[in-house]
């Protein structure tokens, strides 16, 4: 693969790569209401010109505001500004970012193993796959996480022989800085120090100081982030905790542990809840003989540079599994953060091969991740946001007061929406279904087939909208003091249910409340 080194032709791949996503940023995967979450709550705090409120579309959902991810939101509220608000603006910021990500990749692949071939083909690689364009097509945070990681790893491996302290200080600022992302960058500080720990018992590279600078640097970080939260909430301490506890983070380790070998199962049956999860079995079988060459390789190698370099690898993947144990969500989005390393891995493995079959394996691995990008992206290309988002505006004007699921917040004003998931708390208000419609001057719900098997499967996806107590008295109120105005099916965004997707058609109806 030496002459894709080639300069022009890479700019060129990346220009015609960064084209083709964008041609289908919008359609894979489908839109997820975390993706209108997070985007509602930046809309939010922009009009009403505070970090400390929350969303507007949860009114019984206990909601606190905090600062852990204050950076994100200011960078979505920087891009609302710019190109306004839909799904396709925050995207975008996510496309941004994988592309950098990609940047970075060839970066260190280039600066580790000193071949412009290899690099490209790490790069090849982690581009083909559809985990990888997933996070950078998902308005989530995970690939800005990444992003911070990828930066910190090229500026750990660039120090001199005889790293300084203000190295240290700027890998930790890095990793600190991502706090302001996401809670994840727990998970993206491990693998520095892992390697600090290599670096200092191994190969004598760094001292223990260096070890209690990057440790002090990130506590100043998040203690930062920490304060302005205190700021917002002065209960910020018990409600965040309050809120990790319904994600099972409080969980024993031992527990923990257990978990991770049904993470991986999950992932490679696909097995998922809400978020859609791709087909990544290849990946899945690939990544064990990878370590396993790597582990091979480290035992007989006589070059030191490169079994520092495989050791380097090893340590960030340990460290992003032992990251994810520890917080224990074990959410399906998380695993991008290893695909990196993993890829970097393979051509560090290739470096070592002399030639001797490099191009055919580079182009096995490659040719096989973008079938399978191919056959994954494929079903979602026909099933249109747009599309959804039209049907409901051709009868409820944007301005409307309506109860509906978060996956159609981007059609209406802001404060208009009031999701499903307030609901599951109107018996701890002592509300009705009835006085809940009427006080909030509802004047529309938007209704989803999915209601009904969530509520036949009751309580298996409780965990979606709640208990579903309340949904006979919904259902009595929709029959009787509410007119179908409007019926249409979609088989993506009629069910959020990730296994129940493009698996037939999904009614959603348009009830009209009479006053």
């Amino acid at each position: 693969m030496k002459f894709l080194a080639n300069k022009f032709i890479v700019v060129l791949l990346i220009v015609f790569y960064f084209s083709i996503n964008l041609y289908f940023l919008t359609d894979f995967p489908f839109v997820h209401s975390d993706e209108s979450w997070l985007s509602g709550l930046s809309r939010n705090i922009l009009e009403k010109g505070s970090f400390g409120v929350t969303e507007a579309f949860f009114d019984l959902k206990p909601r606190n505001p905090h600062a852990i991810k204050i950076l994100f939101h200011s960078l979505q509220i920087f891009f609302i500004k710019l190109t306004g608000y839909s799904i396709f603006t925050f995207r975008f910021i996510s496309l941004l970012f994988g592309m950098l990500c990609l940047a970075l990749v060839y970066l260190t692949a280039g600066k580790l193993l000193d071949s412009k071939a290899l690099a490209f083909s790490a790069a090849f690689f982690l581009a083909s796959d559809v985990q990888f364009i997933y996070a950078s097509h998902f308005a989530r945070q995970e690939i800005i996480i990444l992003f911070f990681c990828l930066l910190a790893f090229y500026r750990f491996i660039s120090r001199p022989e005889k790293n300084k302290l203000k190295d240290d200080i700027i890998i930790a600022s890095i990793i600190g800085a991502a706090i302001g992302i996401h809670p994840n960058s727990f998970i993206i500080s491990l693998p520095f120090l892992f390697m600090y720990a290599y670096d200092v018992f191994c190969l004598k590279k760094s001292s223990i100081k260096s070890v209690l600078i990057y440790i002090l640097t990130l506590a100043v970080f998040a203690s930062f982030f920490v304060g302005l939260s205190l700021y917002f909430d002065p209960d910020f301490f018990r409600n965040y905790a309050s809120y990790g506890s319904e994600f099972e983070v409080f969980n024993p380790i031992t527990s923990k542990v257990v978990e991770i070998k049904f993470f991986y199962q999950k992932l490679y049956y696909g097995i998922s809840g809400t978020y859609y999860t791709p087909d990544i079995r290849f990946q899945l079988i690939l990544f064990p003989l990878l370590i396993a060459a790597a582990l091979i390789m480290i035992k007989k190698s006589k070059d030191k540079s490169l079994k520092t370099t495989l050791t380097y690898l090893l340590l960030s993947i340990l460290g992003i599994n032992t990251g994810i144990i520890l917080i224990g969500r074990y959410n399906q989005t998380s695993v991008v953060l290893l695909f990196p390393f993993f890829y970097l891995l393979a051509a560090a493995l290739f470096s070592c091969m002399k030639n001797r079959g490099t191009n055919f394996f580079a182009l096995l691995i490659g040719a096989a991740l973008l079938c399978s990008t191919v056959f994954n992206v494929l079903p979602y290309l026909n099933n249109s946001y747009d599309r959804y988002l039209e049907e409901i505006s051709h009868y409820v004007d944007k301005g409307s007061n309506v109860l509906a699921n978060l996956n159609a917040e981007y059609y209406f004003n802001n404060g208009r929406l009031f999701d499903y998931r307030n609901l599951g708390y109107l018996q701890d208000y002592g509300i009705s279904f009835e006085d809940y419609i009427r006080k909030n001057h509802i004047e529309y719900i938007i209704y989803s087939e999915e209601m009904e098997v969530i509520y036949e499967q009751r309580p298996k996806w409780n965990g979606l909208y709640g208990s579903l107590s309340y949904y006979e008295d919904m259902k009595s109120f929709m029959e009787n003091k509410c007119v179908l105005i409007h019926e249409f099916t979609d088989s993506t965004y009629g069910i959020r249910i990730a296994r129940y997707v493009n698996k037939g058609d999904w009614f959603v109806k348009i009830y009209k409340v009479l006053q």
